[in-house]
Parts: structure tokens; C-alpha cells; sequence
């Protein structure tokens, strides 16, 4: 009774809040931001009362509206969003829109600090890394490259999973729920329609929205550099063909479920972050955006192995065409004869 009339009086005091002029409400956050924590870069601030404010590139409605719509379909832990404040437009009328989010800060540590906890590493490997640590503290370089190539001569650590069924359970209900929405339509798109952003070749980017799935993947083909790269054209037009060829359901993505935006406390689940970049996608996009956050890192491919996020779903042939196509988009393009292999070594296994 007591928690819930604590809540009420909260909800009560901000819906007052933010009856008062944005310019107000804007300059009492930025005031507050003087006593946070600024560690995590700078769209992230970390105020007092268990607030964070995240600003960025376009319109905070878009994230803001993406996790309202999380909250209300689906059990995921997300932040509450208590405050969306869009910056006034310049009069020049030629920046986009951009803005700021105040959230209720989750509590919990990055799946990426979780599985670093649970790595088995031998004493000699342990010992490597805690002097790789001190000299990128002291800013000493010189030893660097000697560690690195050591580490490198040395077995790959290995996970202990002991204690890990009720994390991986969490994630798995997690993503069946958000995969379970019903979409309103065929399109590729944002929510309410709106156009998708994504992280493509090194750069943020706007595209859709998309009538279908074809027109999506279309675009997203082109995205390739197909003057720089003539001589690949041919290959990925082959391995295009296997995905075309299929009828994906459309689910509501994350499109960004790096181990930076799990949380995790007490060995569950405790918040997922960062829903800019969510929407209506065809239903292998989750997998292969995760992919692309886990290039050269073992540990958190033994992780997802485990977990079978997907169940059976492999999408084998999706990932390989878009490893070809990260191989061959922007300013993350593989460069010369290496780069022309573009076979995937996650689809290459037996």
C-alpha cells in the first residue's frame, strides 16, 4: 500500500513537472548534471534521485516512444521515461532535431562486466591482463604489444556457466516477448511508421521506412560500395539469393543488444537499454546486429551459444550475407585481397 501510494504521488509530481516551460525543466537538468557522473560519455549523464539523462542525434520522441511501447506490450525491465524535452530548432532551420530523455536509472552491471567475472582464465593469462590494465592506466605503452602478442599465443578462456540458468532463461523469455507482438503491417519500419535508424558501415543513419521486406533488403544491399568493390558484386548477388528467396516474419527489434545494454544483478536479468535503434525489422535482424557487436570477442559468442536466443533459427544464411555486406559498407569495409574473402567464420563451421 505504501509503495503504491509512493509511486502515485511520484507519477503525480512529475506530470506537474512537466507542466512547466521546457526551457525550465532543461536548465534545473543541466544544473543537476554538475553533480553526476559523466563516465559513461558524453550523451550519458548519471544525475542524483536516481535520474539519467541520455541526449543525442534526433528526436528523443523516437527512443522515448520505443520504450513506452516496451513497457506496455512486454515485462522488460526498461527504464521509466519521465521526461522527453526536444531542443528548439535554430532559425536557420538546417540542424535536425535533437533533444534529451530523463529516465529512472536501473540498477545492475553490463553483461559485458558479468561475463569478464566468469571467464576461467589461467594464472598466467590473469597475470597479463592485470599488467595490461596498469599500463593503460599509467598511459605506458611499451610493453603493450608484447602483452597482446602473449595473449594471443595462449588458449582462449573458457566461461564457467555454473550459475547461469535463471540470467539466460530471463533473456530468452525477454526476446520471445518482444518477437511475440503482434506488427501492424508488412513494413520495415519505426514505430508509428516512422523511419528506422541504424548503425551501418561506421555511421548513424535514417532510412526507410519500407513497405516490405524486399524493399528493405534492396536498400540495404545498396548500401554496399559496388564501385569500390566491383569485383565482390557477383558473390553477394549469390549469397543474396537464399534470403530473398525466404518469407521472414516481422518482429519488433532492439537492433543493438550489445552486452552494454543488458544489465544484470543478483545473476538476473535487471534492465535492457538503448532503443533508439528499435523497430518493425525482419526477424534475423536481432541476431545479425548482435553479431556485428561481437566481432573477435569468444567469450560472448560462448555466451549467446549457450543461451540459444533464437531456439533453432540459426539464419545461417542471413548472417553470411550480411558479414559479406559489413566486408563492403562505408568506413568499416575490408580493404584488399583479405577483404575479398568474404565468407563468414560463424557460418563456416561445421
Amino acid at each position: 500500500m505504501i509503495a503504491a501510494l509512493t509511486e502515485l504521488f511520484s507519477h503525480l509530481g512529475w506530470a506537474i513537472w512537466r507542466c512547466f516551460p521546457a526551457f525550465i525543466r532543461l536548465a534545473c537538468y543541466r544544473w543537476l548534471t554538475r553533480y553526476g557522473d559523466t563516465r559513461y560519455g558524453i550523451r550519458i549523464r548519471i544525475l542524483p534521485f536516481g535520474l539519467v539523462t541520455k541526449g543525442g542525434w534526433g528526436s528523443p520522441h523516437v527512443e522515448a516512444d520505443n520504450i513506452r511501447f516496451v513497457a506496455k506490450h512486454t515485462t522488460i525491465p526498461v527504464p521509466h521515461v519521465l521526461d522527453v524535452i526536444e531542443y528548439p530548432v535554430p532559425r536557420t532551420g538546417v540542424s535536425p532535431p535533437s533533444g534529451m530523455i530523463v529516465m529512472s536509472r536501473l540498477e545492475g552491471e553490463s553483461l559485458g562486466k558479468w561475463i569478464s567475472d566468469h571467464a576461467v582464465r589461467t594464472p598466467e593469462q590473469q597475470a597479463l591482463l592485470e599488467h595490461l590494465d596498469a599500463c593503460l592506466a599509467k598511459g605506458d605503452m611499451s610493453d603493450i604489444p608484447e602483452i597482446v602478442e602473449r595473449l594471443k599465443q595462449m588458449p582462449l578462456p573458457t566461461l564457467d556457466l555454473s550459475d547461469a540458468e535463471p540470467l539466460m532463461q530471463d533473456l530468452r523469455e525477454a526476446l520471445r516477448q518482444l518477437r511475440s507482438i503482434e506488427p501492424p503491417s508488412q513494413a520495415v519500419a519505426g514505430l508509428f511508421g516512422r523511419p528506422l535508424r541504424c548503425s551501418r558501415g561506421g555511421e548513424c543513419l535514417t532510412l526507410g521506412p519500407f513497405k516490405d521486406q524486399q524493399e528493405f533488403k534492396d536498400a540495404i544491399f545498396a548500401q554496399a560500395n559496388s564501385v569500390l568493390f566491383a569485383h565482390r558484386m557477383p558473390t553477394l548477388r549469390r549469397l543474396a539469393e537464399p534470403s530473398n528467396a525466404k518469407t521472414h516474419r516481422t518482429c519488433f527489434t532492439h537492433a543493438d543488444l550489445a552486452a552494454r545494454n543488458i544489465l544484470v544483478k543478483d545473476g538476473r536479468l535487471s534492465g535492457i537499454l538503448d532503443w533508439e535503434f528499435s523497430g518493425w525489422y525482419p526477424e534475423y535482424w536481432e541476431l545479425t546486429t548482435m553479431e556485428s557487436q561481437m566481432l573477435n570477442q569468444p567469450l560472448m559468442h560462448q555466451f549467446w551459444d549457450a543461451v540459444q536466443l533464437f531456439g533453432s533459427e540459426s539464419y545461417r544464411d542471413e548472417l553470411a550475407l550480411e558479414w559479406a555486406l559489413w566486408r563492403c559498407t562505408g568506413s568499416t569495409a575490408a580493404m584488399g585481397d583479405r577483404g575479398d574473402d568474404l565468407s563468414c567464420p560463424r557460418t563456416s563451421r561445421p
